[in-house]
């Protein structure tokens, strides 16, 4: 029984330790957007930054040259953008 609780502790720990590691920080840029591609839902700014959009996020009232405020943050090589509003000048 010992043994027992002290593997489930230990996956415990582990988990906890992994999910504290795997957590993603947040980021915020503003630019003009360059392009703006529907299908594939990514925008990219003036500058040749381009984000991947969080499905929930409507890219379709937004406008070439239109200065923006993206968040985002990154996992595994992917930059995906979560919010998208107009900056302010």
């Amino acid at each position: 029984m010992v043994k027992v609780r002290c593997v489930l502790a230990a996956v415990g720990i582990l988990s906890a330790a992994t999910l504290a590691f795997g957590a993603d920080k947040t980021y915020t840029t503003t630019g003009k957007v360059k392009s703006i591609d529907l299908m594939r839902h990514v925008v990219t700014l003036e500058n040749g930054s381009a984000y991947k959009v969080a499905r929930g996020v409507n890219i379709r009232q937004m406008k070439i040259g239109e200065k923006v405020t993206l968040t985002y943050s990154g996992f595994g090589g992917t930059i995906e953008a979560s919010a998208i509003k107009p900056a302010a000048d």
